[in-house]
């Protein structure tokens, strides 16, 4: 199966985007946090689908050249948003004569990518300034991609069903730890930000991936009449917070629907991939990191928060959205614009036993 750049994933860029800003906006969908996981599982579909098609032309991963594309990917954007809050925090602290030890802290932890550990309180003992917390999420995945790539680089030695048995077992591994964590009494903020619980939303995608490149698919046929089920859960799960008890099978649920609805954004021909690439949905998924990244500093400076809904709630939306939109023309594109992917190396030749899909254009 070879894939080019399919409009219908940003698409679902779009719906996950869409439920995190409205769950940050008066709490208007109560699971929209959810949308970080839909975030996950297309993440990690999408960059094995890449290091497999990669591994399929070479023969072998470029370790250098992912951590390059991933550093063009986040860090500009990133840094311009810290380096503003930064000044606007020195700027208030001069004014109001307080201490700037917390959100030089977030600043540090946001750049260093590990705000999940502060949020979960383990090891850190800081709490993340309120306006980039969300940067957690960042923290989480690039943390995973640490180690991923290596195993799987090590894993297609041996044959892609050996990848899919390990990520299989990876994901009940993650499901056993969120249901210990879950029966010793953890807390929801370490159960939510841990990245050895909400990194399964992760495998999920991994595993897809993996699927989608073994030889034989009779699965990928019948996945039609998945897709009611799954968009009817995505929708249950989204109306609904469900606390702690998220950590004991719904959050595995959850993404393994998100699987479902990828594989049928997927194919063309079903009516949902033609919604998900509606323009307005696609545009809104190409600006999804840029919005992602903004959302949150401009809710907090005109006091829109979880709890209640304000009148200033649609002027802040569309204040993220403007800056979000330049975000992404005058900094993401850019640097997007370097990302190359390495060339075949001469007498390299297929390795026979991998299947991979390719994605041309798509950007992760």
């Amino acid at each position: 199966m070879r894939l080019g750049y399919r409009p219908a994933l940003d698409g679902l860029r779009a719906i996950a985007i869409s439920g995190v800003v409205l769950y940050h906006t008066g709490g208007l969908i109560p699971g929209g946090y959810l949308g970080v996981d839909l975030f996950f599982v297309l993440s990690g579909f999408l960059i094995t689908t890449l290091l497999l098609g990669e591994w399929a032309e070479q023969g072998t991963v470029s370790l250098g050249c992912f951590y390059r594309r991933r550093a063009l990917r986040l860090l500009p954007a990133l840094f311009v948003l810290l380096a503003i809050f930064l000044a606007v925090a020195m700027i208030l602290a001069a004014l109001e004569d307080r201490p700037l030890s917390k959100d030089i802290f977030g600043v540090a932890a946001g750049i260093g990518y590990f705000s999940n550990f502060a949020m979960t309180g383990e090891p850190m003992t800081h709490a993340m300034p309120y306006e980039i917390r969300h940067l957690w999420s960042l923290a989480a995945e690039e943390q995973f991609y640490l180690l991923w790539p290596p195993i799987l680089f090590v894993v297609l030695r041996g044959r892609t069903r050996l990848a899919l048995v390990v990520v299989a077992d990876g994901v009940a591994f993650m499901t056993l730890r969120q249901l210990q964590l879950y029966l010793d009494g953890a807390s929801l903020q370490r159960m939510a930000f841990g990245i050895d619980t909400r990194s399964v939303s992760i495998l999920v995608g991994c595993l897809l991936a993996l699927a989608i490149a073994l030889p034989r698919r009779p699965w990928l046929p019948r996945s039609q009449w998945w897709e009611p089920v799954a968009v009817g859960c995505l929708l249950a799960f989204l109306l609904f917070d469900l606390g702690r008890e998220l950590f004991v099978g719904p959050l595995l649920v959850f993404s393994v629907c998100c699987a479902v609805l990828i594989v049928r954004a997927l194919d063309d021909r079903s009516r949902l991939a033609s919604l998900l690439a509606l323009g307005p949905l696609v545009f809104l998924g190409r600006i999804s990191y840029s919005l992602y990244l903004w959302h949150l500093p401009v809710f907090v400076a005109l006091g829109i928060n979880r709890q209640q809904v304000e009148l200033t709630a649609v002027p802040a939306v569309g204040i993220a959205v403007a800056l979000a939109v330049a975000s992404y023309y005058l900094i993401e594109l850019p640097f997007l614009r370097r990302k190359h992917r390495p060339r075949p190396a001469a007498g390299k030749t297929r390795p026979p036993r991998v299947r991979a899909a390719r994605l041309a254009g798509t950007s992760v």
